[in-house]
């Protein structure tokens, strides 16, 4: 009987431990050349592709587009990025209708990045802040969402990690009328 008691206590302290979150296709770095962007800015913030190939200038984004800042030691981003991938798979972003790029920022190495973008499933571009750039545009702390217009626009922002999936649904299909 102790026997018994001990090999269930010690499934469900070992269960307990593991994570919920199935990822069932492993993530990988895309390169930036899908993400749409106008032709001039007066203001320049470039920050380089995590898959190496090139760089973007912020000020040029054209959406719309959804901008997530994340890094993979934040436990408010590890909690919100099963979200962002589902998002990646509705309709509106299948289609290209609206864009999806990520800044990860402030991390150790780009093997970390990376690392993160395959075990959370992510598919999406991803910009690199290797210099700190990010806070002057996004400010300090991560996560934060940025919601950027077809005129290039900031017309709305999200500080701090989504609570669930509906919450970030809802708030795209507030800020782009898309559902």
């Amino acid at each position: 009987m102790k026997l018994i008691i001990l090999l269930i206590t010690s499934t469900l302290l070992l269960s307990s431990c593991s994570s919920t979150t199935q990822v069932s296709t492993p993530g990988f770095v895309p390169t930036c050349d899908q993400i749409k962007l106008l032709p001039t800015s007066d203001k320049s913030s470039s920050m380089p592709c995590l898959d190496g190939g090139g760089e973007i200038n912020f000020h040029r984004l054209k959406g719309p587009i959804v901008v997530n800042v994340w890094g993979s030691w934040c436990e408010g981003c590890k909690e919100e990025m099963p979200y962002f991938v589902d998002l990646y798979q509705s309709p509106a972003f299948k289609t290209g209708q609206i864009q999806l790029l990520g800044v990860n920022v402030e991390e150790s190495s780009r093997d970390d990045a990376v690392g993160f973008i395959q075990q959370s499933g992510m598919s999406w571009p991803h910009l690199e802040d290797i210099t700190g750039i990010s806070k002057s545009i996004f400010g300090p702390g991560v996560p934060v969402t940025w919601f950027i217009d077809s005129q290039g626009r900031a017309i709305a922002t999200k500080i701090g990690a989504y609570a669930n999936k509906q919450q970030l649904f809802d708030q795209v299909a507030k800020v782009f009328g898309v559902k």
